[in-house]
């Protein structure tokens, strides 16, 4: 194997733990700074880390020791952050979504062709164990023709557990921005690009109470949906009933992913995360089968990342990648844009379907 990626970090806040401890799992690539606006902040991360200094942003983006930034800001800041990012002759891998609109999203991806880089963005859960084995088995005909799917995130809203949620039900907020990259690319991965979206919309509660600290008992005006069924259609022929939806109260005992072939269903494990069970059921069945995977590890946030480095050291494509990240993001807007005119909505974008891990040649394993 080549010599580690370098990588920068720009942004230390919620999320960043989890890909500092992700990293260090894939010798493809190595953390070796971090920066954020709050350089307090930045330098706690690098002594909880480990990491070997806390920079600040224009120091990390002239720093040539670096190959790859991820850009770990919040999601207004994505794509201006990414144009930065290639503007100093790095490659960029970004936390969802990928952009704020669809023109900006463009931009970022024109502007690494021009240049000749990379982009990559999460999320990456489509390439853990149950996802790739559940999308060679589509492939293959496990399941006979898959024909159609189903996909439900639900709960009761972030306002419980989150310190600061308020971002979540103000515009550009909502179930479907935030929690559907993740069904959305798992689907994409197993069935290639959506086409159109029929759906509709509602915002339950006009209302939110927070409960969790420092602001427990603020009040939350509620300014978009909060609760959305969408049926998606994908260019194979399939169609996909999708619910995203922070208004359901309580548990509920809904599939969180499912496939429908011909011959039988797959039922896959929450696509938020790395692990859980795949389950097929053929038409005689009475239950529910376990399968065994075909990658021997579940993975963890920097799996995409460390794919990426690979790729780029191995001159082949990543997997998560900015069209397939964009095409994501745009039927995440066809989504909300169909709930809102109640009509169809076509799906522009598209992306090139790649191997499941392993499959390619020079294709290493991440593990």
């Amino acid at each position: 194997m080549s010599q580690p990626a370098k990588i920068g970090v720009i942004g230390c806040g919620n999320i960043s733990p989890q890909y500092f401890n992700g990293a260090k799992l894939y010798g493809q690539i190595e953390i070796v700074a971090c920066a954020d606006i709050n350089m307090e902040l930045a330098r706690s991360r690098a002594e909880e880390f480990g990491l070997p200094r806390a920079v600040t942003v224009d120091a990390l983006l002239a720093d040539p020791e670096i190959d790859i930034v991820l850009n770990l800001t919040t999601p207004q800041f994505h794509a201006p952050v990414n144009k930065r990012i290639l503007e100093a002759g790095k490659h960029a891998y970004c936390e969802k979504p990928f952009a704020t609109s669809r023109s900006e999203g463009r931009e970022v991806l024109e502007l690494a062709m021009k240049l000749g880089l990379r982009v990559g963005c999460a999320p990456d859960t489509f390439l853990s164990s149950p996802l790739q084995t559940a999308r060679k088995l589509v492939d293959d005909g496990f399941v006979g023709k898959a024909f159609g799917g189903a996909a439900v995130f639900a709960c009761a809203g972030h306002e419980r557990w989150h310190p600061n949620p308020e971002f979540y039900y103000k515009k550009g907020g909502g179930p479907v921005l935030d929690m559907a990259p993740y069904y959305l690319t798992a689907l994409a991965n197993l069935f290639g690009p959506a086409v159109s979206v029929v759906a509709s919309g509602k915002r339950t509660f006009a209302e939110r109470t927070i409960g969790s600290e420092p602001l427990k008992g603020s009040k939350i005006q509620v300014e978009t949906p909060t609760h959305n069924l969408s049926l998606i259609e994908y260019a194979n022929g399939a169609t996909v009933s999708a619910m995203f939806s922070f208004d359901v109260q309580g548990l509920h005992d809904m599939p969180l992913l499912t496939v429908y072939g011909t011959e039988g269903n797959l039922s896959l494990p929450d696509p938020n995360w790395f692990s859980g069970a795949l389950r097929v059921s053929r038409s005689d069945d009475t239950e529910w089968e376990e399968l065994s995977l075909q990658h021997n590890y579940e993975g963890a946030r920097s799996l995409g990342l460390a794919d990426m480095a690979a790729a780029i050291a191995g001159d082949r494509p990543h997997r998560a990648n900015g069209d397939l990240a964009f095409h994501v993001f745009d039927t995440m807007l066809a989504c909300e844009e169909a709930a809102e005119s109640g009509g169809r909505v076509e799906i522009a974008s598209t992306f090139e379907r790649l191997p499941v891990i392993g499959a390619s040649e020079g294709d290493e394993p991440l593990f």
